[in-house]
């Protein structure tokens, strides 16, 4: 019975020991494996976890992007969805991923939370800081919500459900 404690107890320091050594891809793909199997919170804790250990890695600014993304869509909770994709704003300049989650502060703002003024400031800002950054289609989407913002105008969700 003694010889079966220690061995637990070696391998459990094993486990705890190889969890820090997790590499920020690994991180990250299981993530991707957790959101994918429905265990949104799992998936939550990896992605967490990267950003913490791996923070200057180029995965995390796509890790707090994704946390936004399924905060968004996943789990429907448009506050933390927009906390995280400030984050993304406000800790990762340089990412290709601050254009994106600047765009998405301001859509959540328009389409989810009907908070016009936050969102006619996130896609201002979008515009102004982002022209640049991103394609074409993407900064017309970004000015065609703010027109729609300012004029009642259709809606880019309304626009694209009808096409």
């Amino acid at each position: 019975m003694k010889h079966i404690f220690v061995w637990f107890s070696i391998v459990s320091l094993i486990m705890i020991g190889c969890e820090g050594t997790r590499t920020a891809d690994e991180y990250f793909n299981a993530a991707e494996v957790e959101r994918n199997a429905k265990n949104i919170k799992v998936s939550l804790e990896n992605l967490e976890k990267l950003i913490e250990h791996y923070p200057d890695n180029a995965l995390a600014a796509q890790a707090q992007y994704l946390m936004g993304d399924i905060y968004m869509n996943d789990l429907r909770d448009f506050e933390n969805a927009i906390l995280s994709y400030q984050k993304v704003v406000d800790n990762f300049s340089g990412s290709s991923k601050v254009a994106h989650a600047q765009f998405m502060v301001g859509y959540i703002y328009a389409e989810n939370l009907n908070k016009k003024d936050l969102a006619r400031t996130a896609f201002q800002r979008f515009i102004n800081e982002h022209s640049d950054d991103v394609g074409e289609y993407f900064l017309e989407s970004a000015k065609q919500e703010l027109r729609s913002l300012e004029d009642g105008a259709p809606r880019l969700e309304d626009i694209l459900q009808n096409n």
